[in-house]
Order: structure tokens, then sequence, then C-alpha cells
């Protein structure tokens, strides 16, 4: 007798002394969201590198330590995952190698690949029964861009440019003196898909999965300041998302089903009567922006049947990266693309967009797997939601480098890392996300 409480005090004593440094974790995992997400409005005012660095130092480390938390739970997905990943960095450095510049190669690495490792972060936070905290420091952030673009919007684009927002790149007036802020992001574009990606999480905090009140009106906030955003990509990925995430749902048999697919058909002539009323009242229609960059597109991409159209101009060539480059002076094509498809062939070539193919394709099938697999209540279907999410960022991709934008491809990269997660104890088969506490 003596002997087995021994055994069971010193075994509760192992466990509160491992479970210890993940709490800590946890705790550092949530003040870096936090901190990312006002970054963008730092960076406005203070340009050090300091300041620049330690996002990037900490999202590097952290993923750096919870892949190495997860890695033999996770490893017949992580094998070719990283196989694919690293594939993709050699061929983008090659470059180098022919002169290209390393410091525009550093900076591609952390605006593109940087944030999709994060997706380790997401599994350590699945592990340890985090995807309620998670998306309760979303709901958090979202309730923060929302009350930041609310005061700058009581400013005014006068005001603010006198307190150091550039116009054209913080700021900006849309079609009729609309304005387009930033929150606390650094851009119009930036706040509109941080409002989006933690709009969207934040639907699955505790509350807001028991009471369909609370999700609701999450629901209507999101779509509303996505609205009064003007960024039309971003609408479009919520629209998709819904639209897909809605399949899903009702994708197995049943008269309930049956019936609400009725209702949705019979409704959807008069929703997209005064959608597309209401779209064409704020001028978001119009199709003279999507024109210029087709021209564009037209005459600034490489030939295909070139060597830089075969393995690329090397990652961080264009986009996000470039133009950062360009900023400080190096010779930089400062090309954004507005595509993230034409973005990734652009810097890694027909190869490495194929390589994106079979990365996406290997993390869509293990979704659909976890899907199929878990018992997930309806308030909790993470894998779902994170296969609508993808199929919103595909469609948003394709007039927007949706990958690129900071902190919303964090916050992605992190969730779909969540929902990818499988538990190994009791028959292989995953848990909850967020059952845990």
């Amino acid at each position: 007798m003596y002997m087995t409480s021994l055994n069971v005090k010193s075994s509760s004593l192992v466990q509160t002394r491992s479970e210890a440094p993940s709490s800590v974790i946890m705790m550092l995992i949530h003040f870096l969201l936090l901190y990312l997400s006002i970054y963008g409005l730092i960076s406005i005012y203070v340009d050090n590198i300091v300041i620049r660095s330690l996002k990037d130092a900490g999202m590097l480390l952290l993923a750096v330590y919870t892949l190495a938390r997860v890695y033999r739970q996770q490893i017949h997905f992580l094998n070719l995952f990283l196989f694919i990943l690293a594939s993709l960095i050699v061929l983008g450095s090659l470059n180098v190698l022919l002169g290209s510049s390393v410091v525009t190669l550093v900076y591609g690495i952390k605006i593109t690949l940087l944030p999709l490792v994060m997706l380790f972060t997401g599994m350590f936070m699945a592990e340890h029964g985090g995807m309620y905290a998670f998306a309760r420091t979303n709901l958090v952030i979202f309730i923060m861009l929302i009350a930041g673009w609310c005061a700058q919007y009581a400013l005014g684009i006068e005001k603010l440019i006198t307190m150091g927002f550039v116009y054209g790149v913080n700021i900006k007036n849309y079609l009729e003196g609309v304005p387009r802020l930033s929150s606390i992001t650094y851009s119009p574009d930036g706040y509109a898909y941080a409002l989006l990606m933690t709009g969207i999480i934040a639907e699955h905090t505790r509350m807001a999965v028991k009471h369909r009140s609370f999700r609701l009106m999450i629901q209507l906030l999101t779509i509303g300041f996505l609205l009064l955003s003007t960024i039309r990509s971003a609408l479009l990925l919520w629209l998709v998302y819904q639209v897909v995430l809605f399949l899903l749902q009702i994708r197995k048999y049943s008269k309930k089903n049956i019936l609400v697919l009725a209702v949705v058909f019979l409704t959807l002539p008069v929703v997209v009567f005064f959608g597309g009323r209401l779209l064409q009242s704020k001028n978001l229609l119009s199709s003279s922006s999507l024109l210029d960059r087709l021209q564009t597109w037209g005459s600034s991409l490489t030939s295909p049947f070139t060597m830089n159209g075969m393995i690329g101009n090397g990652i961080g060539s264009v986009g996000a990266a470039s133009r950062r480059t360009h900023m400080m002076g190096l010779n930089s094509s400062n090309f954004a693309v507005d595509n993230q498809y034409f973005s990734l062939y652009e810097q890694t070539g027909w190869i490495g967009l194929a390589y994106f193919l079979m990365l996406f394709m290997w993390l869509l099938i293990t979704l659909v797997r976890r899907m199929n697999v878990s018992p997930y209540s309806a308030g909790s279907r993470l894998p779902q939601v994170a296969i609508a999410l993808g199929a919103g960022v595909a469609a948003a991709s394709m007039t927007t480098n949706v990958l690129e934008l900071f902190p919303a491809n964090v916050f992605f990269w992190m969730f779909v890392g969540i929902a990818l997660y499988q538990h190994r104890n009791a028959g292989d088969i995953p848990y909850e996300a967020g059952e845990r506490k």
C-alpha cells in the first residue's frame, strides 16, 4: 500500500513538472499573438531592427520548439510536409548562387514561409487543449481591431496623416472618398484579413460554442466591418468560406439537411439581388482595378519557357518582400503581383508551384481524413472550418497575396495546425480540440 502511494505521488510529480514548461510556452504564445496584432501600428512609429527582429525571432524559436514537441506524435504527416517545405527553400535559394541578394532571400523566407511554420505551434496548442484559449485571444484581437478602426474613422484621414500615417500605404481613400483604414495593423488589407481571420476563429470560443446568439453577434460584426473596410478580396474569401462550410455541414443525407438546402435555394435569388444592390451602392463591383492587374500580369510575368520560369527568380524577388527591400534601397523589383499563385511562380518557378500544390493537397487530404474520423460536436468541427477557410484563401489569392498578409497569415496557419493535430492516445482517435482544460 505504501509503495503504491509513493508511485502515485512520484508519477503525479513528474507530470506536474512536465506540464510546467508547457504552461509557460502557452503563455508566451498568447503574448506573442497580441504583439503580432499590434506590430503593424508599432512599426509605423518605430523603425528599429530590434523591434522588427523580435517578432521574427519569437516565431522562429516557437516553431522550432513546438515542432520538436509534436514531431513524434505527428510523424506521418510531418515527414512529407517537411520534405516539401525544405525542397521549396532549396529551390527558392538557387538564385543566390547566380548573384541574387541574400537579404532579399531572408526577407522572402520570413514573410512567406515563417508564418507557415507556425502551423507547428498550432499543433502544440491542440496537444495541450489550447483551442479555446487560442480562440479567446483572437476574440480580444478582434475587438482591438474594431476599436482601432472606429477610433481612426472618428479622427479622419487628414488627422491621421498629421499623426504620422502614410497616405497610400497605411491609410487611403476608396472610390468617392470612402476611407480605407489600417486600425492596429500596417495597412488596410492587413486590417481586413486580420479582422476576417480573428472573427472566424473567435466563433470557437467556449461562449460562442455554447451560445448561438453570441456567435451570431461575432459573425454580424465580422461581415459588417468587412463591408466598411471595402477590401473586396477579403469579402470574396468570407463568401467562399461560408458557402463551402455550409456544403460540408449538410453533406450527409437527412430530412433536415434537405429542408435547409431547399430553403437556401428558395431565398438565394433574394439574397443575390439585395446583396448585389448593396455591393453596387458601395462601389464594390467595380472591375477597373482587375483590368489593370490583368494588363500588368500580361506584361510583367516571367516566361515559363526560360530558366527563371522553371526555377523562379528566388524567394523574396516579388511581393511584400521585394517591396520591403526596395524601400530599404536594394535593387529589388518592387512588383506587388497581387496574385498569390503568380507570386509563388515568380519566386520558385513552375517547379516550385508544383511543390506548393503538393503541399496544399497534402494539407487538404489530411484535413479530410481528420474530418471523416473526428467525432466533433456541431460547434467545434475544426477540420471542416479549416477546409472552408482554405477554399476561401484559394479564391482570394487570385487577386491578393493572401499568404503574405501579416498577421492574418500567422492566425490562419496556426488554426490549420490546430485542425490538423491528431492525438495518439485512445486508439489513435483525435480528441476534440479545446476539450481539455
